[in-house]
């Protein structure tokens, strides 16, 4: 392969980024050369151009056996025509329980969580294209577990949270703290309201440049522009919980207790049951994401006291003839069985 090398280095940016991303772990260990390409900005910007940019599904799944929450990947299975299962990436490191995850670009932030019950303010950066982890940014100004965030404007916000994870709901407060990805830096936004943190339950999206996010009986939306916390007390009528789900204005959540698709309109602030039967069975635990303009549900079904299944259900979005949102599944199948238990599902562009 060093033949390539000897090529412009457009010229390998152009026939690297037609190359399917699954292969780019790989690609990056043949020299400090590929290393360096495949995280470069301009090898994706360039996969941007050619419309060659792929969904990437990450999950993170906590351990029973060591206190960890350690990151997967949804992979087609080889000699595979539609099946897919969970694959660990052995070279990121195992993160803190509960932590808080955000998507920017090709890259994930991890913030605070927990392990052992001592809370964590590290920040980790996790390159995608890579599978490589940075420990090397700058703490959070607290230490927190099971706090809220989302990205807006080159800025990640990190509201609330709870100091420890026992007991299972803990108060804390409704501080913010941002984080800069340019400068690499933090700010502190106090506020006095204080709020009960639920160590697994809270959720949060981001839209139209603002956060809205239900911390368990409370619904919340957050405009950065104005430092403004305003309640919404529809927002939280329904326990939509680890969504990351916003298709065209709409959240969209999988109801575990209904075993129904429910979207709130985040601009009308109304709720719906999506027409469609889903019925995914034996659901105890959910999260719901974006990928690809479709719908996609990793849920979990509890087998014995020491084994649990992962599950990923493929939901396709149509209207019919009377202008209505209805939902249809297109696959489902088991991805990933072990002691173990769904925490956080990602999905990044790139």
């Amino acid at each position: 392969m060093c033949w390539i090398t000897s090529l412009p280095e457009d010229v390998i940016i152009e026939c690297v980024a037609r190359v399917p991303r699954r292969y780019y772990p790989s690609l990056s260990l043949v020299s400090k050369f590929f290393r360096s390409l495949i995280g470069s900005p301009q090898l994706y910007a360039r996969r941007s151009l050619l419309d060659r940019t792929e969904c990437c599904l990450y999950v993170t799944i906590y351990s029973h056996d060591d206190d960890y929450d350690r990151l997967y990947t949804l992979r087609q299975k080889i000699n595979s025509s539609g099946d897919y299962c969970l694959v660990p990436i052995p070279s990121l490191p195992p993160m803190p329980s509960s932590g808080s995850y955000v998507a920017v670009g090709s890259k994930i932030y991890v913030m605070g969580g927990s392990c052992f019950e001592v809370s964590s303010n590290a920040l980790t950066l996790i390159d995608c294209p890579l599978h490589t982890a940075n420990h090397h940014l700058p703490n959070m100004p607290r230490a927190v577990a099971s706090s809220v965030s989302g990205y807006i404007n080159e800025k990640i916000y990190v509201i609330g949270g709870c100091r420890s994870r026992f007991p299972v709901f803990s108060e804390g407060p409704m501080d913010v703290m941002v984080f800069d990805v340019k400068s690499e830096t933090w700010e502190s936004k106090t506020r006095p309201d204080n709020l009960v943190f639920d160590w697994y339950s809270n959720s949060a999206v981001t839209w139209d440049d603002k956060i809205y996010f239900r911390v368990l009986k409370h619904g919340f939306v957050y405009d950065p522009s104005q430092d403004k916390m305003e309640k919404d007390d529809v927002l939280k009528s329904y326990h939509w919980v680890g969504s990351e789900c916003v298709i065209e204005g709409v959240l969209y959540y999988y109801s575990t207790a209904s075993k129904i698709l429910r979207s709130y309109d985040l601009k009308e602030r109304s709720w719906k049951r999506v027409k469609g039967e889903i019925g995914l069975s034996g659901t105890t635990c959910a999260r719901t994401v974006t990928y690809d303009k479709k719908v996609v549900v990793i849920f979990e079904k509890d087998i014995d006291r020491n084994k649990v299944e992962l599950w990923c259900a493929e939901i396709k979005l149509e209207r019919d003839e009377q202008g209505e949102i209805c939902a249809r599944l297109d696959w489902c199948g088991c991805v990933f069985e072990g002691h173990s238990r769904l925490m956080n599902c990602l999905v990044l562009k790139f």
